[in-house]
C-alpha cells in the first residue's frame, strides 16, 4: 500500500522485467491453467492505474505473447474434437474467448492512455503493433464465437470499428509491421480489420470450426488483394460505417455517403483462389501448406471453393420456402452407420460374384450390407421446419455431441421404414443454449453397393483386402446419391475418407445391371467419408 512512495504502480508486473520472472513460473505442459492465469494477469494489470505508458505497453504485449503459444496450443485441442455441448470443450473455448478478450481490453487500455499523453517518438512507432494486435484480438474473439455459431457479441463490432478509427486519425492504418516476434507476414491496422470483415462474409454458420479456422488463415493470406476505400465501387460492393457499430452491409447502386463510411469487397481475390484451386487438383503447392498443415490438403480445397462462391457473389439465399412443421426424426451419423441402414443391393442378387466373394463380403463388419439391420445407436430431433431438400431440426442437450458442419447423417420419420441421407449444414446457438441444425437432404433414395476395382488406383485400396488375401478384386463400399429426378445418370456418392484417387476404374455391383465408372472429383469431405463425382464409361 506504500508504492506511491517509490513511484510505482500497485501490481506485481510493475515493469518488463518483473513481468518476464513471474510469467516465467506459468505451469508448464498445462495449457488450459497456463492460459487462464495470463488472462487473470491480464484482467488485473488493465484495471490498475499509474503506470507509465511505456510500461504500460511493454507488459501488455509480454502477457500477450505468454499466451499465444497456450492460445494456439488450445486451439488445435478444441479443433480436434469441438463438440457443442461437451464439458471439456467448454472450458478450453471459454479460456480461449476469455484470452481474447483480455487482450483486446488490455490494449484498448493502452491506446486510451496513449491518446491522454504525450508519447514520445518512440512509442508512436510501436502504435501500429499495437493496433494489429488489438484488432487481431477482437477478430479471434468474433472467430471463436462462429465457432460454436454464436450470434457476434454487439461490443465486438464497436472494438473493431472505433480502433480501426483511431490507427487511420494516426495516420498508420496501412503501416506494414510484424504483429508477434516469431511471424514473418507483414500486416497492418486495415487488414486485420479486412481480415475479420471477410471471415464474417465467408458464412461461417455453414462451416465447421476447422474449416472457420482454415478460412481465417487464408483471408490472412488473401488480404493483400482485398479493396478498401471510402469510394464506392462495383469491386467494393459492400460497406461498413465506422459511426456505427452493426456488422457489414451491401452498399446497392447508390448508397448515400458518409464521411465514416468505408467500402470494401474480395473479388479481386477470386482469380487468385481459382489458381491455387487448380494447382492443387495437379498437385500440393508450398502455398497451400502455409494455410496449416494439421488440414488435410482436401478439406483446405474445399474451403477455398466455398470462399470462391461467398467472396464472389452476393445475397446467397435458400432457393426453396420452409414450412413450420412439429415432427420427431430418427438420426444416426457417420458413413458406416449410415450405409448399414440405407437401403442396399442384396449380394447374392449381383452377377460374377462368387459364394465366397459374397460371403466374405457380408463379413466385413465395418459396413454391413448383408441385408439383416444391425443394432444401432440413434437420436430422436425434434424437426421445426423443412423444404423439398432440407429441414431444421432442434438438438435435444443431452445429444448430439458428434455434430459438425459437413457430418453426413441418416434421417427416418417415426411413421417410416426407409432412411435418408442427409448433411449437417448450418448450425445455431441461441441465447439459452440450444443447438438448432440446418440439414440438406442429399437423397431420400440412397443406395447402398460395393465398387470393384479395376483399373488406376487398385493400389490405394489394399486396405480393404480381406486377412486371407483370396480376394482376386478390391471392394468398396460406397452409397449413391441419385440426381434431383432420383435418376443415376447424374447421381455422385459417398465413399469412405481416403478412397477417392482421381481416374480409378470401378465397377458397381448393381445386380445385372453392373456397369464401370471413372472417379473424377471430390465434392466434399467430412471426418469419415468423401463425397465423389463420377461418370458412367461404356453403354448403358
Amino acid at each position: 500500500m506504500f508504492s506511491w512512495m517509490d513511484n510505482k504502480p500497485d501490481h506485481p508486473m510493475h515493469n518488463a522485467a518483473e513481468a518476464r520472472r513471474l510469467l516465467g513460473e506459468l505451469p508448464k505442459g498445462e495449457p488450459l491453467k497456463a492460459l487462464a492465469e495470463v488472462t487473470d494477469w491480464l484482467n488485473s494489470f488493465k484495471g490498475t492505474p499509474g503506470f507509465q505508458l511505456e510500461h504500460r505497453i511493454a507488459v501488455a504485449m509480454l502477457l500477450d505473447e505468454a499466451g499465444q503459444p497456450r492460445h494456439a496450443e488450445l486451439l488445435r485441442r478444441y479443433l480436434d474434437e469441438p463438440h457443442l455441448q461437451d464439458f471439456q470443450g467448454m472450458r478450453q473455448w471459454h479460456a480461449m474467448h476469455a484470452f481474447a478478450k483480455a487482450q483486446a481490453e488490455t490494449y484498448a487500455v493502452c491506446v486510451a492512455e496513449y491518446h491522454q499523453a504525450k508519447p514520445s517518438v518512440e512509442i508512436r512507432e510501436r502504435m501500429p503493433v499495437l493496433y494489429v494486435r488489438l484488432l487481431r484480438a477482437v477478430a479471434a474473439q468474433m472467430k471463436l464465437e462462429f465457432m460454436r455459431y454464436l450470434d457476434v457479441e454487439p461490443g465486438v463490432w464497436g472494438e473493431l470499428y472505433r480502433h480501426y478509427l483511431f490507427a487511420e486519425s494516426e495516420q498508420c492504418a496501412d503501416r506494414m509491421v510484424i504483429a508477434y516476434p516469431a511471424q514473418v507476414i507483414h500486416t497492418s491496422p486495415q487488414r486485420e480489420l479486412l481480415r475479420a470483415l471477410a471471415l464474417y462474409l465467408s458464412s461461417p454458420g455453414t462451416l465447421a470450426p476447422n474449416q472457420i479456422e482454415v478460412s481465417f488463415r487464408i483471408a490472412g493470406r488473401m488480404v493483400s488483394f482485398f479493396e478498401f476505400s471510402p469510394e464506392p465501387d462495383l469491386t467494393r460492393p459492400y460497406f461498413i460505417d465506422l459511426a456505427h457499430p452493426v456488422e457489414p452491409g451491401y452498399a446497392g447502386s447508390d448508397p448515400q455517403l458518409t464521411p465514416e463510411m468505408r467500402f470494401f469487397g474480395m473479388n479481386r481475390a477470386i482469380p487468385r483462389l481459382t489458381e491455387i484451386v487448380h494447382q492443387n487438383e495437379q498437385g500440393m503447392l508450398d502455398e497451400e501448406r502455409r494455410f496449416g498443415n494439421e488440414f488435410t490438403p482436401d478439406g483446405k480445397l474445399t474451403v477455398l471453393k466455398h470462399l470462391m462462391q461467398h467472396w464472389g457473389e452476393l445475397h446467397l439465399h435458400r432457393h426453396q420456402e420452409r414450412r413450420g412443421i412439429s415432427s420427431e426424426i430418427e438420426v444416426v451419423h457417420g458413413f458406416k452407420s449410415v450405409s448399414k441402414l440405407v437401403a442396399h443391393i442384396e449380394l447374392d442378387h449381383v452377377v460374377g460374384l462368387s459364394a465366397e466373394e459374397v460371403g466374405m463380403l457380408e463379413e466385413r463388419d465395418s459396413v454391413g450390407l448383408s441385408g439383416v439391420e444391425e443394432n444401432y445407436t440413434s437420436e430422436n430431433w425434434l424437426v421445426q421446419d423443412m423444404s423439398n431438400n432440407g429441414l431444421g431440426a432442434l438438438m435435444p442437450q443431452a445429444a448430439g455431441g458428434w455434430v459438425k458442419i459437413g457430418m453426413v447423417c441418416g434421417l427416418k420419420g417415426k411413421q417410416s421404414s426407409l432412411w435418408w441421407v442427409g448433411m449437417i449444414r448450418r448450425l445455431k446457438t441461441d441465447a439459452p443454449g440450444k443447438v438448432h441444425a440446418g440439414i440438406e437432404i442429399l437423397t431420400k433414395k440412397p443406395l447402398a453397393v460395393w465398387l470393384r476395382a479395376l483399373g488406376k488406383g487398385v493400389e490405394t485400396t489394399s486396405n480393404w483386402e480381406t486377412s486371407s488375401g483370396s480376394f482376386e478384386y478390391d471392394y468398396l463400399p460406397v452409397i449413391l446419391l441419385p440426381d434431383e429426378h432420383n435418376a443415376y445418370l447424374n447421381a455422385t456418392m459417398l465413399m469412405e475418407s481416403g478412397s477417392f484417387v482421381r481416374d480409378a476404374i470401378f465397377e458397381v455391383m448393381m445386380g445385372e445391371k453392373s456397369r464401370n465408372i471413372k472417379l473424377t472429383e471430390i465434392l466434399a469431405e467430412g471426418d469419415d467419408y468423401e463425397q465423389v463425382r463420377f461418370e458412367w464409361l461404356g453403354a448403358e
